[in-house]
């Protein structure tokens, strides 16, 4: 079972594709046919009208999940950023960039689609301006390869479990990552401990050129909410050839296609268009922290029940599809439209493929708090870890060499022994008269 590291972010093209976006009456521009507009998603979700009503994530706080940021890019000058201190990995410590790579291309890019100012080249509008992010780096993540970290705790979770659990710590309300992970199964009970502080997580889920398969990656964890990419006109994102890359598990569709990115590679005063369930992920858990600062009432399961009867512009009962649109597009002005309230307070994303975590587990966090899984953390999850052992290691081989070659010299002397004896023998009766 292979792993994958963050999802990377592609050039982006065209796309053909029925209308969901066309509800609300956006229609596609010569700009946008020419690959540009790329604040198409702002306008189709009427994100200026919910700032103008005063709606604009104040309050809340979001954790990002990530590698690397450059917090002093001029996009998030006056907001309310903050890089955790939590060193969650036990060999990386660098989770601020100012050089601009994929990793910190690809954290800065998430971040500033939650909260960025609109300046420079990508000119990125974030959707909850005025809430209060923090970003927890990995650190250096090699995107060209599978690459894991041992976590800085001894809590037998994986890097992904680990920071989940730190935010939560810290009070995040919102928790959002892109860089996609093989679900661990010990990981569970730092989800259960996020549902049950009434946290929601939202996650992206694989893209056609990403090595975790759909429904064994982390978005595939119950309670967890699974996004994926589409285009203006509400096709989901495609394939190398074209083709649409469904992916049966996602919970619910939003903006990822024709997307900028703060910074190219080398280059911070440089974007480009790109494609990715990278930029779906913050897209929705914006949409959640401006409905949680209007409904300060409302779980986070409720916010969660909400978001998928909002879906497509309409209210309605959530109905579930496979088609890879889920319960449908998350529709901003639908969802600030009805009170949260009014849904269970019971997680709906209950039947996930991992099947954890568990009600039980749930149930147990919001008594218990965090209840770690007690045995050894498991040595395949992390890059540093060892190769599975065979019965024999390398101290192994040495004892029992030198058991072996003692055991040759016992069986040496006592053959030499019985020559000697066997050859006197022979003399005596040579002499005898």
């Amino acid at each position: 079972m292979t792993r994958r590291r963050l999802r990377t972010l592609r050039t982006a093209g065209g796309a053909l594709a029925i209308s969901v976006l066309a509800i609300a009456g956006v229609a596609p521009t010569a700009q946008a046919a020419a690959g540009g507009d790329y604040d198409w998603w702002y306008d189709t979700y009427q994100v200026q009208a919910a700032h103008d009503a005063g709606i604009t994530g104040s309050g809340v706080k979001i954790a990002v999940i990530d590698a690397q940021i450059d917090p002093g890019q001029p996009i998030f000058e006056g907001r309310n950023l903050t890089v955790s201190d939590t060193q969650l990995c036990e060999s990386r410590t660098e989770p601020v960039s100012e050089t601009a790579t994929e990793p910190s291309i690809h954290g800065t890019t998430m971040a500033a689609l939650l909260i960025g100012n609109g300046a420079g080249a990508s000119g990125i509008r974030g959707i909850a301006p005025d809430a209060d992010v923090t970003f927890y780096g990995y650190g250096t993540l090699d995107l060209r390869e599978e690459d894991y970290c041992r976590p800085n705790t001894d809590d037998d979770v994986s890097m992904f479990g680990y920071a989940v659990k730190k935010a939560v710590d810290d009070g995040a309300e919102i928790i959002t990552t892109s860089v996609q992970r093989r679900a661990y199964e010990n990981d569970a009970p730092a989800i259960a401990y996020a549902l049950a502080r009434g946290a929601t997580i939202v996650v992206g889920t694989p893209n056609a050129d990403t090595a975790v398969d759909s429904g064994t990656d982390v978005a595939s964890f119950n309670g967890v909410v699974a996004a994926t990419a589409i285009d203006r006109e509400g096709a989901v994102q495609t394939d190398g050839a074209g083709k649409p890359f469904v992916v049966p598990k996602t919970d619910v569709v939003a903006a990822g296609v024709n997307l900028p990115t703060v910074g190219v590679d080398g280059d911070w005063n440089s974007s480009r268009a790109a494609v990715g369930s990278s930029f779906a992920a913050p897209m929705v858990a914006g949409m959640l922290a401006l409905a949680a600062q209007k409904y300060p009432d409302a779980t986070g399961d409720q916010l969660v029940h909400s978001l998928i009867a909002t879906t497509n512009a309409t209210q309605h009962e959530p109905a579930r599809t496979e088609d890879g649109y889920g319960y449908g597009a998350a529709w901003l002005p639908t969802l600030l439209s009805v009170d949260p309230t009014t849904f269970p307070d019971e997680s709906p994303l209950m039947s996930k493929p991992v099947g954890a975590p568990t009600q039980e587990q749930i149930d147990t966090a919001k008594t218990d708090g965090f209840v770690p899984v007690t045995v050894p953390r498991s040595a395949d999850q992390y890059e540093d870890a060892a190769p599975p052992s065979s019965g024999f290691d390398i101290a192994s081989l040495v004892i029992w060499a030198v058991i072996g070659i003692g055991i040759l010299l016992v069986v040496a002397a006592v053959v030499i022994v019985l020559i000697v004896i066997t050859r006197r023998r022979k003399a005596g009766k040579g002499n005898t008269p």
